[in-house]
């Protein structure tokens, strides 16, 4: 598209060193959820294990590292998501949505959302 390469050099530290422990916390908890309860895996296996050995960063990412529809707090609420890195979280969703079938609702919405990537199989 452009005659010249661009080049950028925004000095920025790897993905995997400068993470807030939070937001690691949150995708290698939703995968073991996920994992667990549904036998999906939305996200790389060996990302999550990368992530879930992250250390303390010493330059955060700030705001949101990736771009996910459930990373935006607005999103959240919308769907009345609440994430698997939420202590407690059985206390705060209805899982009676069914007589024969105990579904939480939040699993719900992350399987619904990332439904491309789960195979036709287990879908």
């Amino acid at each position: 598209m452009a005659s010249k390469e661009i080049q950028v050099d925004e000095d920025l530290p790897n993905f995997f060193t400068s993470i807030k422990l939070s937001q690691a916390d949150e995708v290698v908890l939703e995968y073991q959820n996920l994992r667990r309860n549904y036998g999906i895996e939305i996200n790389d296996p060996k990302v999550v294990e990368t992530l879930d050995a992250t250390t303390m960063p010493k330059k955060a990412i700030q705001g949101t590292a990736w771009y996910d529809v459930l990373s935006n707090k607005k999103y959240t609420e919308d769907f009345q998501y609440i994430g698997a890195h939420i202590e407690e979280r059985e206390k705060l969703i209805n899982t009676r949505l069914d007589n024969d079938y105990d579904f939480e609702q939040s699993d719900v919405v992350i399987i619904l959302l990332n439904l491309s990537c789960i195979p036709d199989e287990v879908a």
